[in-house]
């Protein structure tokens, strides 16, 4: 059965919403991504323009300013609880790690 879109996020969509906790342009955030991850994680700009659109369409995002071509976005309600539910699997995953290597704390 194919897992249900968004039930989980990729490191591309988390650093996106992240992102967007503050209104930005989709150059800021291709610039941002990298800057917050130590260049660990970067995101194309093919990749981060379908990502948007993606997000604009299932609401968890939304169009702050139109400036000719040049739009900026901030993340909805509906997207900072798909960022908290990814924030809170991932800590899951974090204590599981540590109960299996006996590092509970």
């Amino acid at each position: 059965m194919p897992r249900a879109k968004f039930q989980t996020l990729t490191e591309q969509m988390f650093y996106t919403l992240l992102c967007l906790k503050d209104e930005c342009y989709g150059m800021d955030i291709l610039d941002k991504v990298p800057s917050m991850t130590n260049a660990r994680v970067n995101i194309g700009s093919g990749t981060l323009y379908t990502l948007l659109e993606q997000f604009l369409e299932e609401n968890m995002i939304k169009e702050s300013k139109v400036e000719g071509r040049k739009r900026s976005y901030i993340i909805t309600e509906k997207g900072k609880e798909m960022l908290d539910n990814e924030y809170n699997r991932i800590l899951a995953q974090i204590n599981d790690y540590k109960k299996a290597f006996g590092e509970e704390g």
